[in-house]
């Protein structure tokens, strides 16, 4: 998997060549998109491979005797 600062250096060097120059807001809102992304792909990840849900029926509350 790809690190943060190897994405981000990538896009903003694209940004850079492109005769783009990035602004301390613009860097900012690369590296929360960046981090969001990533970490939303690492969610999805946990919730794949994780084990299928399986229900059960909830056993009946014991009522005491008297």
């Amino acid at each position: 998997m790809l690190k943060h600062k190897t994405i981000e250096a990538t896009v903003i060097e694209a940004a850079r060549l492109s005769g783009h120059e990035l602004n301390g807001q613009e860097k900012l809102l690369i590296r929360t998109g960046v981090s969001a992304s990533l970490t939303a792909k690492e969610r999805h990840r946990q919730r794949m491979s994780a084990r299928p849900y399986q229900w059960k029926k909830p056993e009946p509350v014991r009522q005491k005797t008297k």
